[in-house]
């Protein structure tokens, strides 16, 4: 499962504009994976989400903080949510 984010302020990188990012719903190996890598707290958080949006990394840096926020509460309902019976 994807969640589109519209990014309020759109950013260009490399020649492609960035309008909109798609994040998937993170799995255990996804959070170990950044887990393992000796990274500050914040290089780990742009990591983590460059891997689940798969964008690089760069991306995620360049973007506004607002959408950047937008991110981390995507983040946030994904792992609030669960399946209904």
């Amino acid at each position: 499962m994807k969640e589109h984010i519209k990014l309020a302020f759109p950013i260009k990188l490399d020649g492609h504009e960035y309008t909109n990012l798609s994040m998937r719903r993170p799995k255990v190996r996804d959070r170990l994976m950044i887990d393992r890598n000796d990274l500050h707290e914040s290089e780990s958080e742009i990591h983590y989400f460059s891997h689940l949006c798969e964008v690089s990394p760069d991306v995620i840096e360049e973007l506004d903080w607002s959408d950047f926020v937008q991110l981390r509460e995507k983040l946030q309902l994904f792992l609030a949510s669960r399946p209904s019976a």
